[in-house]
């Protein structure tokens, strides 16, 4: 006598791939990463609380696009808070940085530090201390001055510490957006009269 039991291969794969009886995704979650999770649910809350039927693709996307957009935010909040955290180390690499479109020629210095301080601009008043140390060091032949020559190298031809750590004062306010104050102008200018005596008043 033949079984007349017979498992009917068509019926079965239709079962296999219809949702309705994919019963490990109610044990385990199934396939779905997190986003299309959570884009199921909040479909699901404004169907059922506005009456609106979204489509799933829409919110999934707008939750990417939301969550870039949230982490964008927090970088932007945190280099605000304390952009230190995102400059490279001031003592090494940032001294290869060039002075750019500075000159120490042609320049009335000390008419320029006082029309900087009279405006509050500390930034452009440190500036000018640096360039005119750089002339100073220049006409004593102490240093020999190219526009496109680095800190770093101005450091290795004249190797005096009151002159290095007045180049990286410099480079931090130039270069590493750093917010330069009335303390942090005082402190340049006693360095640059240490390096250039007491006839190098700023």
């Amino acid at each position: 006598m033949k079984d007349s039991l017979q498992i009917d291969s068509a019926q079965l794969a239709v079962f296999q791939h219809d949702p309705r009886f994919d019963y490990d995704r109610e044990l385990v979650g199934g396939s779905q990463n997190f986003l299309e999770w959570l884009s199921t649910v909040i479909q699901d809350w404004i169907a059922k609380t506005f009456d609106v039927l979204l489509d799933n693709k829409l919110v999934y996307y707008t939750l990417i696009i939301l969550g870039v957009l949230l982490v964008l935010a927090a970088v932007w909040f945190i280099w605000k808070k304390n952009p230190k955290l995102f400059l490279r180390n001031a003592d090494n690499e940032a001294l290869d940085y060039e002075l750019e479109q500075d000159t120490i020629y042609g320049v009335d210095f000390d008419g320029d530090i006082r029309e900087a301080l009279s405006q509050k601009n500390y930034r452009q008043a440190v500036r000018l201390v640096y360039l005119k140390t750089l002339k100073h060091l220049s006409d004593t032949g102490k240093i020999d001055w190219q526009p496109s020559k680095t800190p770093t190298q101005y450091m290795r031809q004249y190797s005096l510490p009151a002159f290095a750590e007045l180049s990286k004062r410099f480079i931090r306010v130039r270069y590493g957006n750093f917010e330069a104050d009335e303390a942090f102008f005082h402190e340049m200018k006693e360095l640059h009269q240490t390096i250039v005596g007491k006839g190098g008043e700023v």
